[in-house]
């Protein structure tokens, strides 16, 4: 039986606000272009979340006095909080660890 996650984990939902914000920057805070874009990217169970975020980053993009600027820093500070692969991660190749120094 297929377990159903309530909600994303910290991590995953940094990533997922990350990618909100990165569509909605890109579609210039368009609500139903925004839309269309996540629905294609994402699966059910991430899209339900996004769809609850991106009404609250839409909200701030449209806000007078926010703008894009808002979710360029809501953007920036969920990137810093995602860590980026680890040596030897998938993608980095046979011999992808580094030394430390």
């Amino acid at each position: 039986m297929l377990r159903r996650r309530a909600y994303p984990s910290g991590m995953d939902r940094d990533r997922l606000i990350a990618l909100v914000c990165d569509v909605a920057l890109e579609q210039g805070g368009d609500w139903d272009a925004v839309g269309r874009v996540l629905a294609e990217r994402l699966d059910a169970d991430d899209l339900e979340q996004a769809e609850w975020i991106a009404a609250w980053v839409l909200g701030n993009y449209e806000e007078p006095g926010l703008g894009p600027d808002v979710v360029r820093g809501m953007r920036d500070r969920r990137r810093r909080l995602v860590p980026a692969q680890p040596a030897g991660a998938p993608g980095r190749g046979w011999w992808g660890r580094r030394s430390a120094s």
